[in-house]
């Protein structure tokens, strides 16, 4: 199936958020003075400004002084280096970084990518290694995207998730599509990577001083494919869209528990419940059982083995945390997943 990838438009970016309404905005002078080395360090002298429709600045960097290649020590993380500019507004030689702000470090702070996980729910399914001889080195889907309602407290999202390790020392990276007001202050759907090497509790990074990227959706359906592979040889782990388009990687060492291979896959959508109970729409939010035609899918799921082949995933598992709201139905012949759902109260803790 042909990728209709229309109407997008792939930055090179930092992600960033918004403050958190009813965090206290004071901080310490040594905290004051971190976020402005911080600031200087993100914010390098562009050598042109986009501005873009939807409200983000973009500064034109030169390739080799972009924040991304130099190590901000306070962050506790390597940052995703750029290979690529997608963005043909900006010069040659340089790429487009969107423009830090003090209340996006400020959120940085505070937001956790596991916000909350007792009040997110899944629907997808996964692939798990067999055990000793096999290890996954990788995904990839084609997966369309939404815009789906959501309110200032929950989220909802579509990724390929890569991981191993327990859950005290989980190393995972994702790639999707979310929209999320309390991250960005809007109901846009942007691209997001996210990464941690010990569960989220001191390294990880999720649209928080890392590079990523921008869709924007002009109401027709949009297909997009990405793929995550953890390259043995250079020691990197690619980040790949549209089949052939090497967009950026995380050093290999940030990963220690995929040293031997990643031991589980993920794709399929994730929400969050706001505080009144409510669960927001996943995929198009529509049934995959009613709509499949409208229903968030993926297709042509496959995952890398220890050759580096891409195949099929045979043996899956389903994870439905909520089936009142939310379901995925997969279709081994098509090689097509569909899931996605309403949304709405009484879901169970997953």
């Amino acid at each position: 199936m042909t990728i209709n990838c229309v109407a997008v438009v792939v930055l090179l970016v930092i992600s960033a958020v918004i403050f958190v309404e009813g965090r206290v905005d004071t901080l310490s002078a040594e905290e004051e003075l971190d976020l402005q080395r911080q600031l200087t360090i993100l914010n390098k002298p562009p050598v042109t400004t986009i501005h873009a429709p939807w409200g983000d600045i973009y500064d034109c960097i030169e390739f080799y002084k972009q924040p991304m290649r130099q190590e901000i020590v306070s962050t506790r993380s390597h940052l995703l280096e750029m290979l690529m500019n997608q963005v043909h507004e900006c010069p040659k030689g340089t790429v487009p970084i969107r423009r830090t702000t003090r209340k996006d470090l400020i959120k940085a702070k505070y937001l956790s990518p596991n916000d909350e996980p007792d009040k997110q729910y899944r629907a997808g399914i996964s692939y798990k290694a067999k055990g000793i001889g096999e290890s996954i080195y990788g995904a990839s889907a084609i997966f369309n995207v939404w815009t789906p309602n959501v309110t200032q407290d929950q989220f909802s999202s579509t990724e390929i998730a890569v991981q191993s390790g327990s859950p005290e020392e989980l190393n995972v990276i994702k790639y999707g599509w979310t929209v999320d007001q309390q991250l960005y202050g809007d109901i846009v759907t942007r691209g997001f990577a996210y990464w941690t090497g010990d569960g989220g509790r001191n390294t990880g990074c999720y649209n928080t001083l890392c590079s990523g990227f921008s869709s924007i959706i002009c109401g027709t359906q949009i297909t997009l494919e990405a793929s995550i592979y953890l390259d043995r040889q250079s020691g990197k782990c690619y980040l790949t869209l549209l089949n052939s388009i090497q967009i950026g990687y995380w050093p290999i060492e940030l990963f220690p528990a995929f040293a031997p291979g990643a031991t589980y896959i993920y794709w399929g959508g994730r929400v969050k419940t706001g505080k009144n109970g409510i669960t927001p729409p996943m995929g198009s939010g529509r049934m995959p059982n009613e709509y499949p035609a409208c229903s968030g899918f993926f297709q042509h799921l496959k995952y890398i083995d220890t050759n580096n082949q891409f195949l099929q995933p045979k043996e899956i598992e389903y994870t439905i945390d909520c089936p009142e709201h939310y379901a995925a139905e997969y279709y081994p012949d098509d090689n097509i997943l569909h899931f996605g759902g309403y949304g709405g109260s009484n879901c169970a803790s997953s």
